[in-house]
Formats: C-alpha cells, structure tokens, sequence
C-alpha cells in the first residue's frame, strides 16, 4: 500500500472514531442517567415537542437472521401495508426480493435495466420506486403478485444531477403517503435529503419532469454521521427515520428538523447481541415495527416495549 493509501486510511479511521464519539455522547445527553434516592440509576428520555416514536423504547425481536436464498448486497426495504409484507432490492445482482415480516424469502425477481440498485419504497398497489445509484435515477415499476420478471425499460424515471462519484450518490428511498411525496437520501458528498411530489397520475413512461427539492433544515448539516444509507416515513406522524450505515446508527427527526429520538445499532443495545454490520435497508410498518437489513444477507426486526 502506498504511503499516501496508507494517510487515507488513517484519516477515514479517524473520522468514524470521531463520529463514534459524538454518537455516544449525544447517545447519553439524549438518556441521562438520574440518580434517585434508594434507586439504581433509571434511565429517563426528555419528552420531544412533536409526536415520536422514541427509538429508545425498541428492542429488537430477530437479530441478525439470515436470509435464506440471497446470498449477498442485500440494500433496500420497504413495507407494503396492502400485502403485509417486505420488498428488499439487492444491488449485484439487481433484483427485487418479497421477504414475510419475519425475515423469510417469498420470491426473488431479477431487475433488467439497473445497474446499482440501493432502495425501494412501496406507493400503492403494485407500484415501487426504485433507486439506482450509479445511473442517479428514480425509477417506477411494477411488482404484482405472481411477478417474477421486472425490466426498467419504458418505466417512469426521474434522473437526478450528475454526480462526480458514482459510488456515493442515490441510496435510500420512502414515501409519505399522507403528503404524496417520495423522499430520497444522497450517501455523502454532499448528504442531502431530497423530497419531491409524485403522485402516480403525474407519472409517464420514459423521463419524468418532478420539482425536486433539498430538505433545508440544519439538522442534516449537524447529523453526527459520515452517510445516510436509508430514509423511512413514520406513516403515523410522518417523521423521518434516518440511517446511518458507517456509524450503524438509526436518528428519528421531525419534519421541522427536530432531532426527537436516537437509537445506536451497537451490541448490547437495543437487544442485539453484536453491532449490526453494514446496515443497508430500513422499513417501518403501520403498527411501528421497525425492520433493517444488512449486508450480505441479515434481518432484524424491532419492536416497541410494552408498558
């Protein structure tokens, strides 16, 4: 390795560590611990000005489950409240898979047409946006039931800007289906959220002319993360749930840039026995459980804690 390689390296070190250091001790202003008269340390959440999940609350009821049938580059998940389950894209190959909420493999389709695909987000009925990273594009498909071939060609497409590092560009997707609006996260350089209203009556085969627009707030810019690997829509108050894949770290936020909850993906917290490596997808059903996936081929499911 050359000396400049080995400079690199140490400095991309440094910043994760850096990064880890912030995490944990916003990690612990957000719980502080309170001492309390005859009482062990309780752990105690300040309550958010808008409506939350409080990740904190999680604990994970399937850790690290394989994913018999993918092999590997598993990305993307998205919940489909109509069929009561999950769709997941893999990048190398491209294909869509049907996952049970439990983590099983329904059907895996091949996706022509794409080169890197990283997310996918349920609208409605049989229609998906799929993200393609290295092409930049947001396209629509169909995946009904029964479905086991997709192709790109002819479908509605959105092509972002151009990118000087194919690798670091379209990553995540969800969608609000209260506002009729797909959000969309950029990895890094720049780590941008982006919305856009696109209703499927406004969606025609071939390129799509869509106002796309940055999410503005400082929240992004003081994110104590070096990327964004996923975004999800809470459909019950709309907040967005951000995914940070190098930190393995999952932030909830209000649409006002408010930073309401914080729940790192780290051994012995949240119920997981080791840190979950290399978080891709992200899914949140109607009920709130939370689902990620990771590569090569790992699932995990959340659950609020009762009581």
């Amino acid at each position: 390795m050359r000396k400049g390689s080995q400079s690199s390296v140490r400095q991309r070190r440094w910043v994760v560590v850096a990064a880890l250091v912030v995490l944990t001790a916003l990690y612990l202003q957000w719980h502080h611990i309170v001492a309390m008269p005859g009482h062990a340390h309780a752990w105690q959440s300040p309550p958010p000005s808008a409506p939350a999940a409080h990740l904190p609350h999680y604990l994970a009821s399937i850790d690290a489950k394989a994913v018999s049938g993918i092999a590997d580059n598993l990305s993307g998940l998205t919940y489909n409240p109509e069929t009561k389950t999950l769709f997941a894209v893999t990048n190398r190959p491209p294909q869509i898979a049907e996952l049970t909420t439990d983590g099983a493999l329904l059907r895996l389709a091949p996706l022509h047409g794409a080169r890197d695909t990283e997310g996918i987000a349920h609208i409605q009925g049989d229609w998906f946006a799929i993200a393609d990273e290295r092409n930049n594009r947001i396209h629509w498909v169909q995946f009904g039931k029964g479905v086991t071939d997709v192709s790109l060609d002819n479908s509605p497409y959105v092509q972002l800007g151009d990118i000087a590092i194919k690798n670091f560009a379209l990553e995540g997707l969800g969608w609000d289906a209260k506002r009729q609006q797909l959000v969309a996260v950029t990895e890094k350089w720049p780590m941008q959220v982006l919305m856009m209203e696109a209703p499927l009556s406004r969606l025609k085969p071939g390129p799509v002319d869509l106002k796309v627009s940055v999410w503005d707030v400082p929240a992004v810019e003081d994110m104590p993360s070096t990327d964004l690997a996923a975004v999800e829509v809470d459909p019950r108050s709309g907040n967005l749930l951000l995914l940070g894949e190098e930190s393995s770290v999952l932030y909830e936020y209000s649409r006002a840039g408010e930073l309401l909850s914080v729940m790192p993906l780290w051994a012995d917290m949240a119920g997981l026995a080791n840190r979950i490596p290399q978080p891709e997808g992200l899914a949140m059903d109607n009920g709130g459980n939370i689902y990620i996936v990771s590569e090569p081929n790992l699932f995990y499911k959340f659950e609020r804690k009762r009581g």
